[in-house]
């Protein structure tokens, strides 16, 4: 548990930190809305990081200190803010040093009962009335009155009982209740950073049926829907839809299929090898001969994909071909788009 002593002494061992640093003429100083000002070392931020912590998470504390660590907590606010805002003052705002102070002044000043006069001194000394007093000490009659009787037998008495301020007493009540609610934020905030990862596929709400329908890859779909790729090839046998740019087999098993799906990508992907070593020889050749070489390749994706496209490579062979130089860029429906708008030119000029 932290006590109040605890955390005075660590805000005064910071205070000091503070001073050293106001004080040091060596530190780093910038200019900032007309005049020099001294910029918050990386030491003294990570003396605030460690204050920071100790008031953090499950950390007991006694109740004496309630006040003094929701001062840090405000502090500690502004602090956060002080380091997103880019345009601060780089030697702290006003508002983290003034919620600074405010701190320092909680820790400079232990948390007391705070005791009413006793009421044979009121009376005696002080000569105060027994309507005051009862006022003062909130003692009221059945009719909601100052309770004067009380305060009479109490002098009679003689018998003063030490009596703590009802103010002080509704104070502490208000700073409970701010604790109250400091605690659950904080275990809201837990809750929320300790909640479970969640680790179940996320499946998509596309039936196999229509992924189907749109030429998805059946080893997308098994992906999509968390089954294996098998499966998407039996349900796309059973219900008589095109899988893998093919018309399903019933003679083939789906291990079949796949093989044949499998070689199909293997010959697409040795055609277009063999048309990027062809480029490249024919590069080199026209380099060799002191040509221009017009081939756009290096640092360029979309102008290797129209002179591919240009020299009649299919959709799937550009892809094969480039999506290992270009992984983020080069997709089926990116090569489509350029493809596409080539199209689209080629028919307004009327080619």
């Amino acid at each position: 548990m932290k006590t109040w002593q605890e955390l005075s002494n660590r805000v005064r061992e910071l205070e000091r930190e503070h001073l050293a640093w106001e004080n040091d003429d060596a530190a780093p100083t910038v200019e900032f809305q007309r005049r020099e000002v001294k910029v918050i070392t990386q030491k003294l931020d990570r003396e605030w990081s460690l204050l920071c912590d100790e008031i953090q998470g499950g950390v007991k504390i006694e109740e004496v200190a309630y006040s003094l660590v929701l001062a840090l907590d405000e502090w500690s606010d502004e602090v956060d803010k002080f380091r997103d805002d880019h345009h601060a003052n780089p030697g702290g705002s006003e508002s983290l040093w003034k919620s600074w102070q405010k701190a320092l002044l909680h820790a400079q000043r232990e948390p007391r009962p705070i005791m009413l006069e006793s009421i044979s001194y009121l009376a005696r000394v002080q000569k105060v009335t027994p309507v005051q007093i009862a006022k003062i000490y909130h003692w009221k009659d059945e009719f909601n009155q100052p309770d004067t009787r009380r305060v009479l037998s109490v002098i009679e008495s003689g018998e003063d009982i030490p009596t703590v301020s009802p103010h002080y007493l509704k104070m502490q009540e208000e700073l409970r209740e701010q604790w109250e609610k400091r605690q659950s934020r904080k275990q809201q905030t837990k809750a929320v950073v300790e909640k479970p990862i969640r680790t179940d596929p996320i499946i998509a709400p596309e039936s196999i049926a229509l992924l189907l329908e749109q030429g998805v890859p059946s080893k997308q779909i098994a992906r999509m829907k968390n089954v294996d790729q098998q499966t998407v090839i039996d349900y796309a046998r059973e219900i008589g839809v095109p899988v893998d740019g093919q018309a399903p087999n019933p003679s083939l098993t789906a291990e079949q299929h796949l093989t044949a799906v499998r070689e199909k990508e293997n010959e697409q992907l040795s055609e277009a090898k063999k048309y990027m070593k062809e480029r490249q020889e024919a590069a080199a050749m026209r380099e060799a001969n002191g040509e221009i070489n017009t081939y756009q390749e290096i640092g360029n994706y979309k102008e290797q994909v129209r002179q591919m496209a240009f020299d009649g490579c299919t959709k799937n062979q550009i892809v094969t071909l480039l999506k290992e130089q270009y992984p983020d860029k080069c997709k089926p429906s990116s090569v489509s788009q350029i493809m596409a708008a080539m199209e689209r030119e080629a028919a307004a000029n009327g080619e």
